[in-house]
């Protein structure tokens, strides 16, 4: 069975709608638990949670997010992870020039109607403590950034549009070339992107065999390992390992 985050929650009467971080559908553990090796563990909450009461008697083995709006929250995710960077680069000047590279990427997708600013979001930012605002995107958009779309994730070309360009995550890590990130650093972030678009290659098979089901488990591994080596555990949500 699959189905958005919220709408799962619900049916297996889980609290606190569809946080991406606490708590877990399939376990107990806390949001700092979560790390890369979350996904080749087994649902706990049947056993653990007291007030475990599925609407239907489907395993939680048998249960997954849809993959649309995990490829959506993914990628959401990892583009404010990037804004993030280039918002607390220090100095100023070097900050400035990273997120105007960033809203161009951004502007020239379509985001926000092509005028993209990033700017503090006055809502979750405090006196001492300004964050950047939150980015959103849909299904359409998010592929954009991969570099296999399928082939139901083509972009037809418009008016507005006359080429379409996928992989993009490219421009927006090229965003903050030489902006405080040393050639290390900006490989483990490039690998967390190469195991994304792995994992998205993989879920278009039709047909699965054993191989093909080993080699997605891989891939999944490889991509919450790179994600907690690129941005820290603390960067990983339920959309990532389970």
């Amino acid at each position: 069975m699959a189905g958005d985050l919220k709408a799962l929650k619900c049916m297996y009467n889980v609290p606190s709608g569809a946080s991406s971080k606490s708590p877990c559908l399939y376990c107990m553990a806390p949001p700092h638990a979560l790390d890369a090796e979350q996904q080749l563990k087994k649902p706990s909450r049947a056993d653990d949670d007291v007030n475990f009461r599925p609407v239907l008697n489907i395993p939680l083995t048998h249960v997954h997010v849809c993959t649309l709006h995990a490829l959506c929250r993914i990628t959401e995710k990892l583009v404010y992870l990037y804004i993030q960077f280039a918002w607390k680069l220090q100095p100023k000047r070097q900050s400035l020039d990273a997120i105007k590279k960033i809203e161009k990427i951004l502007s020239e997708m379509g985001l926000h109607g092509g005028q993209v600013k990033i700017v503090a979001d006055t809502k979750r930012s405090t006196t001492s403590h300004e964050v950047p605002i939150l980015t959103s995107l849909g299904g359409v958009k998010a592929r954009r950034f991969l570099t296999f779309h399928g082939e139901h994730g083509k972009i037809n070309k418009s008016q507005k549009f006359s080429t379409i360009n996928y992989g993009l995550w490219k421009k927006l890590h090229n965003a903050i070339k030489d902006h405080g990130d040393n050639g290390a650093a900006r490989n483990r972030k490039a690998e967390v992107w190469i195991s994304l678009d792995e994992v998205f290659r993989m879920l278009n098979i039709r047909v699965w065999n054993k191989t093909d089901i080993l080699k997605l488990k891989m891939a999944l591994r490889s991509f919450g390992k790179s994600m907690q080596e690129a941005w820290s555990h603390q960067s990983i949500t339920h959309y990532m390992v389970h």
